[in-house]
């Protein structure tokens, strides 16, 4: 009995280290946002995190495919998304918290739709 309840004990420590883990923010630097306009790519709507795939050009005409993470879809529908908000060919500008490595990537804060209309979906808008 004492090492079945020992078991549930560990389990839910390491459990919980996973889930703080998966959640934590230590890959974005928080003290920057950036602007990035681009060509949505790939929509994805889902839990535990929705996704913006984008198609970037930068200074010297490059494309490079950025992926931005976002809240769960239920989130999202909250603030007044919906799975049909994004659709590939769409042009928008994102703010994020970009990446620390310096890869193609983010934490969402807020899109600017091509109709000019501004969702966020971690607190309000910040275009």
């Amino acid at each position: 009995m004492r090492s079945a309840l020992l078991l549930v004990f560990a389990t839910a420590v390491i459990g919980e280290g996973i889930a703080f883990a998966h959640h934590s923010p230590v890959v974005f630097d928080q003290a920057l946002k950036i602007s990035i306009t681009g060509t949505v790519t790939e929509f994805k709507w889902g839990n535990p995190h929705s996704w913006i795939h984008l198609d970037v050009k930068d200074d010297k005409g490059e494309i490079s495919n950025w992926g931005v993470e976002m809240n769960p879809a239920n989130n999202l529908a909250r603030e007044g998304w919906r799975a049909s908000t994004l659709k590939p060919g769409d042009t928008v500008t994102i703010v994020v918290h970009p990446l620390r490595n310096n890869e193609k990537g983010g934490q969402f804060l807020s899109v600017k739709l091509p109709d000019g209309t501004t969702l966020g979906g971690q607190g309000p808008g910040v275009l």
